[in-house]
């Protein structure tokens, strides 16, 4: 019975990885416009001025596509329907989103643009996005969003698919199960 343990610390590894990639990445306005305000630890308390973020679309892999919308340290970007896209805008520039108001946010460093790894509610409809520049020593750089809230993708093509109930509970069935038997070969 030497494999329980190890058994158990693979599926706990399991189930970190994978609960670890559910976080929010796709977002909608709260109103028709969402403000933005970058802030790196260089520049703190002074709002980051060179920073430049990317609006994407819903379903684009940042890294790999071109964003609909950039700009730099601080502004606000407006969202207006036409039909069934919606027409984004700040005071120098603008594109078109496809399908939804729904969109993703990316990072240019080194020529490369890059999704927030992580993010935070603040509240009343606040979110401060974290972001690593790979061109700097100090690299933490956050850009706080307000009237946003967390969305889902929108495209025809495959949709991401939450966890359904069933494997949560399948999961702690098996744990309950490997428990048992290890209580049973104790007494045994």
């Amino acid at each position: 019975m030497k494999k329980i343990p190890y058994l158990k610390t693979s599926l706990a590894a399991c189930l970190l990885a994978v609960s670890g990639a559910s976080s929010a990445s796709v977002w909608a306005p709260n109103d028709g416009d969402v403000n933005f305000m970058s802030f790196s630890t260089s520049s703190f308390p002074f709002p980051s001025l060179t920073d430049t973020f990317g609006i994407f679309e819903d379903t684009a892999m940042i890294g790999a596509a071109a964003p609909v919308l950039s700009f730099t340290g601080v502004g606000a970007v407006s969202f207006v329907a036409s039909g069934a896209n919606y027409h984004i805008g700040t005071a120098t520039a603008s594109g078109t989103l496809l399908g939804s108001n729904n969109f993703q946010v990316g990072m240019l460093s080194g020529g490369v643009w890059s999704a927030a790894f992580g993010n935070a509610n603040l509240g009343s409809d606040a979110v401060m996005l974290a972001f690593a520049d790979t061109e700097e020593f100090d690299n933490l750089h956050f850009l706080y969003a307000f009237d946003i809230s967390p969305s889902k993708a929108t495209d025809d093509g495959p949709a991401t698919v939450p966890l359904p109930a069933s494997v949560w509970m399948m999961t702690s069935a098996l744990l309950g199960l490997l428990y048992t038997g290890r209580a049973k070969s104790k007494v045994s």
